[in-house]
């Protein structure tokens, strides 16, 4: 069966602040475990493909849902993959500048089990998440977050961020107002009262959710958040106290009932240090049998690379034909010819050989006028994502994918090889004089022997030609519960004092 790409808008403004904010939930450990379609199809439901396949999941979940959600995170699709295993939506974000409205590169892959949203500019990423919730619970009846991880580097302009994303200790506090004080509540929205109530499903508390700063405080480092596995969310069982609750209304808007969770959540502050009051403490415990159900061992590697100070080569591909870094905007359409901004991408794509680091992937590419960048492949449950700001002043560009590498002991050594082959086909299509590197790898916390040898693969990330091209200033293994990860930064030996400022 071909994949298909659905192109749903062509105007392209261009980019704006390069860093994302990469948000990834998981609400099962694989798809195995999603629960049943429901029967009724008034609720943003999609129940099949054209040819009669059945969706699951979260791909139950129909187009105009999923743009409500992302119109509280600043976002529109642009096009979306439907993939054999996963959905990849193509997304912008049009907000306005000091000079001229600006586009920002934007991605979401959604599994039946899990969804990832990578989202640059001044997104709103985490304010979505209460929307999110609410759907993954009502629509396609999950009970609940199995892990979640948020993730960004450092910005280069913070004080334009909006809400939560300005300051780290704020994200944080927002995301343990989600995962650590609400299990299950019957909210209705203060426009509705006695009307409809609606169920919002959070994980279970979370005391041992985690937060790290990795690197150096003073130069490139990266922030990271990420939640242990709630195997009680697995249960079938698990909500059978809240069966008997109203349906919400399906003309309701997702904005309005978001608004309203937002409201009930306290307000992330930095000086709040009093314990939080739990308003659900009452409530008798949701799980008759403490014992989780058996989790199937899914092989997860993701690898990213951020990259800063594009070499003026690579920054000058990624310009809409009529403009250049000297003079990006004496020709600014606000429409591009239909079909422009995507055939432009394709070609792009296949010139600087973007298609081959994910081969016989589908690919949705675009580029943006005046300047900037995206694509999304997909292959099986693989995928790829990239994001470009060309701009010399501060130029970007991302590249992540969950890679099919198994680092096993019996082939660490092909696979590793494999993994430099791929680090060194990005690095020579960006040039970029810095960099950071970071690789998560699912492990199996009892067995040491395989483990090590695991370790021993993710710290062989660049070949032994690209090592004479890159300085390693850091390289830091953290262990997470059933998860390594290996974080490496590199400057080009040929600008060792070049340095961006960090905040």
């Amino acid at each position: 069966m071909t994949d298909a790409v659905t192109i749903l808008d062509d105007s392209s403004p261009g980019p704006f602040e390069g860093p994302e904010k990469l948000l990834e939930l998981w609400f099962a450990p694989s798809q195995d475990l999603v629960p049943a379609s429901k029967a009724h199809t008034g609720q943003g439901l999609r129940l099949s493909r054209n040819d009669g396949t059945e969706w699951t999941g979260l791909r139950q979940v129909a187009r105009h849902v999923w743009d409500d959600m992302l119109d509280e995170v600043k976002c529109k699709v642009l096009s979306v993959i439907e993939g054999e295993q996963v959905d990849a939506y193509l997304l912008s974000c049009l907000f306005v500048s000091d000079l001229f409205p600006l586009h920002s590169e934007s991605s979401m892959f959604v599994w039946p089990h899990k969804l990832i949203l990578k989202t640059c500019g001044t997104t709103t990423t985490l304010l979505g998440l209460p929307t999110l919730l609410r759907i993954a619970s009502e629509t396609c009846g999950f009970r609940g977050v199995w892990r979640c991880f948020y993730s960004r580097k450092t910005f280069m302009f913070p004080d334009r961020q909006i809400g939560p994303h300005k300051d780290w200790a704020q994200e944080m506090s927002f995301l343990d107002t989600l995962f650590g004080q609400y299990r299950t509540q019957t909210l209705q929205p203060s426009c509705c009262r006695g009307a409809y109530p609606y169920r919002v499903v959070l994980a279970a508390p979370t005391e041992n959710s985690s937060a790290y700063t990795v690197g150096r405080m003073n130069g490139d480092h990266w922030l990271l958040y990420l939640t242990p596995p709630q195997d009680d969310v697995l249960m079938p069982h698990a909500l059978e106290t809240t069966s008997a609750l109203s349906p919400i209304n399906p003309t309701t808007a997702l904005s309005t009932l978001s608004a309203s969770l937002s409201a009930s959540l306290p307000s992330p502050t930095l000086s709040s240090t009093s314990p939080r009051s739990n308003p659900l403490a009452s409530i008798p415990s949701l799980l008759k049998d403490p014992t989780p159900p058996s989790v199937p061992s899914i092989p997860d590697q993701t690898l990213e690379i951020l990259m800063t100070r594009l070499s003026p080569r690579a920054c000058a591909s990624f310009y809409h034909p009529g403009s250049s870094a000297d003079t990006p905007y004496t020709s600014y359409p606000d429409i591009a010819p239909e079909g422009d901004a995507h055939s432009l991408g394709t070609l792009l794509s296949t010139q600087l050989g973007i298609t081959s680091l994910l081969p016989d992937a589908t690919l949705d590419a675009f580029l943006f006028s005046p300047c900037g960048f995206s694509s999304n492949a997909v292959r099986g449950e693989r995928y790829a994502t990239i994001h470009v700001t060309p701009e010399p002043a501060y130029s970007y560009a991302s590249f992540e994918t969950n890679l099919d590498l198994s680092l096993s002991p019996s082939d660490v050594e092909s696979s590793s090889a494999s993994l430099q082959k791929l680090v060194e086909r990005v690095l020579t299509i960006f040039e970029p004089a810095t960099l950071s590197i970071t690789l998560f790898v699912s492990i199996d916390d009892d067995d040491e022997v395989t483990k090590a040898s695991q370790h021993e693969g993710m710290r062989k990330l660049m070949s032994e030609e690209l090592a004479r091209r890159y300085e390693r200033k850091d390289r830091i293994l953290y262990e997470f519960e059933g998860y390594s990860l290996i974080y490496s930064v590199y400057n080009s030996v040929d600008e060792p004092n070049g340095q961006v400022e960090y905040k």
